[in-house]
């Protein structure tokens, strides 16, 4: 397995984690940075399509593409979703 060096100022930062007991190897400490920047991307990734949701729900109110709600209305979708299904 290949040696990753990092050089300074992480190669430091690595060894202070491993010596003050947070880590047991350098391994752990950058497979524990891979797990956290993996988790955050996805996170990033999430919000991104929640906001694209929203410009495109504000996109249908201005140009008018808007049903006003009723207890009719929410049937008839729930229907549709699970039809879909």
């Amino acid at each position: 397995m290949p040696r990753l060096d990092l050089g300074n100022p992480y190669d430091y930062y690595v060894q202070v984690l491993i010596d003050t007991g947070l880590y047991s190897t350098y391994t752990e400490v950058v497979k524990d940075a891979l797990r956290q920047h993996m988790d955050s991307h996805t996170e990033s990734k999430r919000i991104a399509l929640f906001h694209a949701a929203i410009a495109e729900g504000e996109a249908d109110i201005q140009a008018g593409r808007v049903a006003p709600y009723s207890p009719a209305l929410i049937d008839r979708l729930t229907a549709e979703v699970l039809e879909g299904e």
